[in-house]
């Protein structure tokens, strides 16, 4: 009888056993013990009047069940969302919240961003493992100041102008905006911080009637316009036909074969590609390198217009005819002098080299920066003699004229940028614009010169 019996005990052990075990095997993943991770995509140390903030919590357990985003300040609380995620829970919440403090009840000065979230898991009596992290935040939502000290810009299309100003918080982002383009401005008195200046353009390729402004915005994104008193010259640029022969095509395809895609096959199609595609990819490098600046003023006189005869000029409308059909537009942005053949080029003010390289249609090329956003551009070169880093003074060699690129003959092209939109060169080899529009700005702010660090005298 006691065999039976043992045997009938074996039997329910091992189911029980059986039972433990597999109710283990159920239980003990639901019971996993790692929280929700919290994590912000960029510092977050200031909130404006409206911030959007980017959240990412994940967990690798159970999934999540709820996530909660409160403000804390003084005993005061507001919530900014607070979300509960069905069953069986997300692995991964991303959340794009707009903060707007002032809603919320907060006042200016320092504050908490909570973000608290748990998972699916059963521990704490199935409440989850939690997670809670706090972001010590300064709110602010009071925009900066502007005030303009520049009384009237006068400004042609496609010129330049300069605008000096003062904004209250020295950290801001701030400058000129005309219509939708953005032109940084600097800080360059290091003795008055608040005090500014920018340089902007009214681009040959912008609609008649662009809004021009001054703007700034701090660092908690709270931003600000003020009204600049400007007058803009409508100018009308000349316009050219130009036709096109295949023994021209043919000079043009090869002197970029190599680099026209295998599919443009006519003529026609592997001009197009240089004069629109080329060209392109070419004012992004040019933009790039012209970009890289300095606070600080390098040139002291009118620029110096290079030797020779005048050829085309800023702002040309170029339409080409192949066979009596219209088939490709440009415009000319640079101005164009021929001289002897391989004539030398000189830097028409001092400045730092920032590209010498070649450079598609402009072929042999040179960029010089002369701080705050103002560069000029030498193309076309035959030869280089100088190499980026190199600061130059003006009137020295940059290398001599040539026609690579899309030059058909030797002659030197000159171009001006501002912050990289190209501008009429001629305005900057006057010296009756130059004293007008630049120098007398600092004048009637009553500022002196926005010289390098150390440098008070005049010079060349």
């Amino acid at each position: 009888m006691a065999r039976p019996l043992s045997r009938i005990f074996l039997i329910v052990f091992l189911i029980i056993l059986a039972g433990l075990v597999a109710g283990f095997i159920y239980v003990w993943p639901r019971l996993e013990g790692s929280p929700p991770e919290i994590s912000l995509d960029k510092p977050l140390k200031y909130l404006g009047r409206e911030q959007r903030v980017y959240l990412k919590i994940s967990d690798s357990g159970r999934g999540l069940a709820w996530v909660r985003v409160t403000m804390e300040q003084k005993g005061k609380q507001g919530v900014i969302i607070n979300q509960e995620f069905e069953a069986p829970g997300v692995p991964l919440a991303s959340l794009k919240l707009m903060v707007k403090p002032l809603q919320l009840g907060m006042n200016q000065g320092p504050a908490t961003l909570v973000v608290e979230a748990a998972d699916r898991s059963w521990r704490r009596w199935l409440k989850g493992n939690r997670s809670r992290r706090e972001f010590p935040v300064q709110v602010d939502t009071t925009p900066p100041r502007i005030s303009s000290l520049t009384q009237m810009v006068r400004i042609r299309r496609g010129g330049s102008g300069l605008a000096v100003y003062l904004v209250d918080e020295p950290q801001a982002r701030h400058g000129v905006r005309v219509g939708k383009k953005f032109y940084l401005g600097v800080s360059p008195w290091p003795d008055k911080p608040n005090t500014k200046l920018c340089y902007f353009a009214y681009g040959e390729d912008q609609a008649k009637g662009q809004k021009i402004e001054l703007w700034a915005m701090d660092v908690a994104g709270n931003a600000a316009a003020a009204a600049l008193n400007t007058r803009v010259h409508w100018k009308r640029f000349k316009s050219d036909n130009i036709k096109l022969s295949d023994r021209t095509l043919r000079k043009i395809a090869a002197r970029f074969d190599g680099v026209i895609p295998q599919n443009r096959t006519s003529l026609l199609a592997k001009f197009i590609w240089i004069n629109q595609d080329l060209r392109q990819e070419n004012h992004q490098v040019i933009e790039e390198a012209s970009r890289q600046s300095q606070p600080y003023q390098l040139w002291r006189k009118t620029f110096a217009r290079s030797v020779g005869a005048p050829k085309a000029g800023y702002g040309d409308r170029r339409t080409f005819f192949y066979k009596g059909k219209e088939v490709s537009k440009g415009v000319h942005l640079g101005a164009d002098t021929a001289h002897t053949e391989k004539s030398p080029v000189k830097a028409s003010a001092r400045g730092i080299v920032r590209l010498a390289a070649k450079v598609g249609i402009y072929g042999n090329c040179v960029i010089l920066s002369h701080g705050q956003g103002l560069a000029t551009l030498y193309a076309h070169l035959s030869s280089m003699a100088v190499k980026v880093g190199d600061e130059v003074q003006r009137g020295q060699d940059l290398g001599r004229s040539g026609a690579t690129g899309l030059a058909l003959g030797d002659h030197l092209h000159f171009s001006v940028l501002v912050q990289g939109v190209y501008v009429n060169p001629t305005e900057w080899w006057d010296p009756r614009w130059v004293r007008d529009n630049v120098l007398s700005r600092f004048k009637e702010a009553g500022l002196p010169l926005p010289l390098p660090p150390g440098e008070t005298q005049p010079g060349s």
